[in-house]
C-alpha cells in the first residue's frame, strides 16, 4: 500500500514536471536561427546588424555582430536592402540556416548618368558644399513636432508640441558633446514647448502608468519618456554620415533613380561594421535625394540597424544600443545657410542597453517611436546673448509646464488627420483624450523627485516644498520671456 502511494505521488510529480517543462521546451523549440553571408571573391564573409522584416513590412529582429539572428519558425522573413539583392526565407528548428546574399546591381542601361561618373567624386562634391555652408554658428528658431509611442502595434503615449529650437551649429564631435546636463554640452539641439498637449501614460493592458527617469530596482525595468529621440539620432548622423567629409570613406555609394528622382544611395562599408573604436556612429543604408541641379541634397534617409551611443568615448566597451530605425531629414538653404527643416524618426527598442527606453523591455513586445519635428525661422544669435539664451533653454527643457490650450491644437498640422484618429482610438477609449490633454495642462512631463528619507521632518518638507515653489516661479518667469521671442519666430 506504502509502495503504491509512493508510485502514485512519483507519477503525479512527473505529470506535474511535464506540465510545466513541456510548454518552455515548445516555446524553444519553436524558433530557430539564421545567418547572413555575403562573398567576397572566393572568401565569405558574415553580415552584422542586418534587419530582418516580417510580412508585414516591420523589422521583427536584428542580427548580431556575426550576422546571427533567432526568428520564429514556420514564418516567412525578408532582407530588403539597396545594395543587397532581396531576400525571403525561413528558419528551420534545431538548425543554423546559412544565407548568402548577393550585391544588387544597377541596371545602368536604363539610367542616364547626368553628374559624375563616379558616384563618390559626386558626394564628395556635396560634403564639400555641406562642409562649407551647413550651419555652423549658434541660431535660434521655432520647431513643431510631435511624439507617440507604440507596442504591439498600439499607440500608448502621445506628446504634442511647439515651441523654441537652439542649435548650437557645432560641427565637432567629443564625448559627452551632445549631454543636455554637462557643461560641456554644445551640440544638443536645445526646445523647449510653448503649447503642449500629451496623454496619459498607458501600457498594453489599458492601464495608466506614471513616468519615471530611472528605476534602479532592476535593469530591465527601467523605462523613461523622453520625446525627440530624434536629435540625438540626428547628431549621430551630422558628424558621421554619409555627408560628413571625414566620414565618406567609411561608406559605399551608387547612383539610382526613384520615381524620377536622382538619387544616391549609400551603405556603410561591410568591413567597418564592426570597428567598435571608429567615430561612426550610424550603421546601415539610405538614400541622398538630390536636387534637380545635382548640387545639394534635397532630402536623406538612413536606414540604420545599430546605434554607436554618441556620448562614450571610442575606445569604451558596450557602445553598442540595440536600436533599429529609420532617419528621414530634409533640408534647405536659408540665405547662405543649410539647416534640417524637417526630421522624422521611426525606431524599435530591441534591449535593455538604450538610453531612456520609453517602455520597460518586454522580448517579443518590444516599444517603437514615432516622431517628427518641423525646424522653421532660424536666425543667428548675437554673441552676448548666447550664454542666456542656453542657460535658460537648458535649465527648462520640456519641462515647460506651460498650461494646454484647445483652441491653438484646433488648427494643427503637424499630425495627419489618418494618424491623428488612430492617437484618438487607441489612447481615449477609457478616458477622452482631449480629457487627458485638461488632465496634464501646467504640469511637468517628469514629476519632481519625491523626499523618500526616513529622517525627513515637517521642516525638511516645508524646506523641499519652499525650494520647488522657488523652481517654479523661475521657470515660469523664463518661460514668459521666451515665449515673447516665439511670436516673433513662430
Amino acid at each position: 500500500m506504502i509502495t503504491s502511494n509512493k508510485l502514485v505521488k512519483t507519477q503525479v510529480l512527473i505529470s506535474l514536471m511535464l506540465f510545466v517543462v513541456t510548454p518552455l521546451f515548445a516555446q524553444v523549440e519553436e524558433r530557430g536561427s539564421a545567418q547572413f553571408f555575403f562573398k567576397d571573391g572566393k572568401s565569405r564573409i558574415s553580415l552584422p546588424f542586418l534587419p530582418v522584416y516580417n510580412q508585414a513590412g516591420e523589422v521583427e529582429a536584428l542580427a548580431d555582430s556575426v550576422g546571427v539572428v533567432s526568428l520564429p519558425i514556420g514564418e516567412s522573413f525578408q532582407i530588403r536592402s539597396l545594395f543587397y539583392r532581396d531576400t525571403v526565407f525561413q528558419v528551420v528548428e534545431n538548425r543554423l540556416t546559412k544565407i548568402i546574399l548577393e550585391y544588387e546591381d544597377v541596371a545602368l542601361q536604363t539610367f542616364e548618368i547626368k553628374f559624375f561618373k563616379d558616384s563618390r567624386d559626386h558626394v564628395e562634391q556635396l560634403s564639400k558644399r555641406m562642409s562649407a555652408e551647413y550651419i555652423s554658428s549658434p541660431h535660434l528658431g521655432a520647431f513643431s513636432g510631435y511624439f507617440l509611442v507604440r507596442q504591439k502595434g498600439k499607440i500608448l503615449d502621445f506628446f504634442e508640441a511647439d515651441g523654441l529650437s537652439l542649435l548650437s551649429g557645432n560641427k565637432k564631435w567629443k564625448p559627452w558633446d551632445f549631454a543636455n546636463t554637462n557643461s560641456s554640452g554644445d551640440s544638443y539641439n536645445h526646445l523647449v514647448p510653448m503649447e503642449i498637449r500629451r496623454s496619459f501614460h498607458w501600457n498594453i493592458q489599458g492601464d495608466t502608468i506614471a513616468v519615471e527617469l530611472f528605476n534602479q530596482s532592476t535593469r530591465d525595468k527601467e523605462y523613461g519618456m523622453l520625446p525627440f529621440y530624434s536629435r540625438e539620432i540626428y547628431r549621430a548622423l551630422e558628424v558621421s554620415g554619409p555627408l560628413d567629409e571625414k566620414s565618406i570613406k567609411y561608406y559605399d555609394f551608387k547612383y539610382g533613380v526613384e520615381d524620377n528622382t536622382d538619387v544616391i544611395y549609400f551603405n556603410v562599408k561591410d568591413q567597418f561594421k564592426l570597428e567598435a573604436k571608429l567615430p561612426l556612429f550610424l550603421v546601415g543604408e539610405g538614400v541622398l535625394y538630390l536636387t534637380s541641379s545635382g548640387e545639394m541634397v534635397d532630402k536623406l534617409i538612413f536606414n540604420f540597424s545599430s546605434y554607436k551611443y554618441l556620448n562614450l568615448q571610442l575606445n569604451r566597451s558596450a557602445r553598442n544600443r540595440e536600436i533599429s530605425g529609420v532617419l528621414s531629414v530634409s533640408f534647405d538653404k536659408q540665405n547662405t545657410t543649410i539647416l534640417p527643416t524637417e526630421i522624422g524618426l521611426e525606431a524599435k527598442f530591441f534591449g535593455e542597453r538604450n538610453l531612456f527606453p520609453p517602455r520597460p523591455f518586454e522580448l517579443g513586445n518590444e516599444a517603437s517611436i514615432s516622431e517628427k519635428m518641423h525646424l522653421k525661422n532660424y536666425k543667428p544669435v548675437n554673441e552676448e546673448d548666447l550664454e542666456n539664451l542656453r542657460e535658460a533653454m537648458l535649465r527648462i527643457g520640456l519641462e515647460s509646464m506651460v498650461p494646454y490650450n484647445p483652441n491653438y491644437w484646433r488648427g494643427s498640422t503637424n499630425v495627419s488627420d489618418k494618424l491623428y484618429a488612430k492617437v484618438n482610438s487607441d489612447l481615449g477609449k477609457k478616458i477622452p483624450l482631449e480629457k487627458q490633454f485638461l488632465a496634464n495642462s501646467g504640469k511637468r512631463l517628469h514629476p519632481w523627485p519625491s523626499n523618500t528619507s526616513s529622517s525627513s521632518n515637517k521642516k525638511n518638507d516645508s524646506s523641499i516644498e519652499e525650494l520647488t515653489a522657488k523652481k517654479i516661479r523661475i521657470i515660469e518667469d523664463l518661460v514668459g520671456q521666451l515665449r515673447a521671442l516665439w511670436v516673433d519666430y513662430k
